[in-house]
């Protein structure tokens, strides 16, 4: 059945004012991503596709004698991102939103603009794979050792930091478990000897950093499936590794439907994400079964 169209969002905006900004909050207060890569504003009415110019890499020339200077070819490349819409719809019918005990516009605004978070976490951690490397594979174990050595090969490539690592709650937990570990000192039993970093993953479970790289555990990392087994394509990055373009916030339409005594709401951000030094993160994928 339809209905006609009754877009009544410029009419009765204030209405929804809360719900808009209570949904907005949530989206930015869960969004990890956000925190961890480029973010580009694109104004309005500039087109769904946005380029992002990246400087050739040049070295200094060591002169002697007075010889002259050669120049540089300071050539740009264009890395794109595409704009997609990330969008929650809810119908409310009237009976629903009257017979709650609690708020139900404020509800479904916190659950929209978590929803919609996810959704950018979800699109950032899977240009993964487009790094230029993967150190990693499927029945690989998390460890420290790739963490580091993710890290090294950053700063191998004059790769400024800070440097973060995103994996997997699965993948994470093997290489908690190694930490965890209670190693006895020579000559002795029953002793623990835990690093400073085991020691706070068994008070609060949360690895922290390891070799300067931050450890987050999100479980919007992409999964990867081979012959039955689950893995997870987590990365080591810089900031400069990753672009996260949006065009404003949360966007909001209402249509209240008569015959159905309901109010549609449609809430959407716009963003797209892309890698825009390949160069500038490692990929690692690492076994997720428990």
């Amino acid at each position: 059945m339809s209905y006609p169209s009754n877009n009544n969002t410029d009419i009765n905006s204030e209405l929804f004012a809360n719900f808009v900004a209570d949904a907005q909050y949530a989206m930015y207060e869960t969004s990890v991503a956000r925190q961890l890569v480029k973010a580009f504003d694109v104004p309005m009415n500039a087109g769904k596709v946005v380029q992002v110019p990246v400087w050739a890499a040049i070295s200094a020339e060591l002169i002697a004698d007075e010889a002259a200077a050669t120049a540089k070819t300071t050539n740009t490349t264009s890395p794109t991102i595409t704009l997609k819409e990330h969008v929650v719809y809810n119908q409310i019918t009237d009976m629903l939103r009257d017979s709650a005990y609690g708020d139900v516009l404020s509800d479904l605004a916190i659950q929209s603009g978590q929803a919609i978070g996810e959704s950018l976490d979800t699109m950032v951690f899977g240009e993964f794979e487009n790094f230029a490397s993967d150190i990693g594979s499927t029945s690989t174990e998390l460890t420290t050792e790739l963490i580091l050595k993710g890290a090294a090969t950053l700063r191998a490539a004059k790769v400024q930091g800070p440097y973060f690592a995103v994996v997997h709650p699965n993948a994470a937990f093997y290489m908690k478990k190694t930490l965890t570990q209670v190693l006895p000192y020579s000559g002795a039993t029953g002793i623990g000897a835990l690093s400073p970093v085991g020691g706070q993953v068994q008070v609060s479970g949360i690895i922290g950093q390891v070799g300067g790289v931050t450890v987050i555990e999100s479980p919007l990392v992409e999964s990867v499936t081979t012959g039955g087994a689950t893995a997870y394509r987590g990365g080591v990055f810089a900031a400069s590794a990753l672009g996260l373009a949006q065009r404003g916030g949360i966007d909001m339409n209402s249509l209240y439907l008569p015959a159905a005594r309901a109010t549609d709401l449609v809430l959407k951000a716009v963003a797209g994400a892309a890698v825009i030094r390949s160069s500038h993160g490692v990929a690692i994928t690492s076994e997720g079964t428990l």
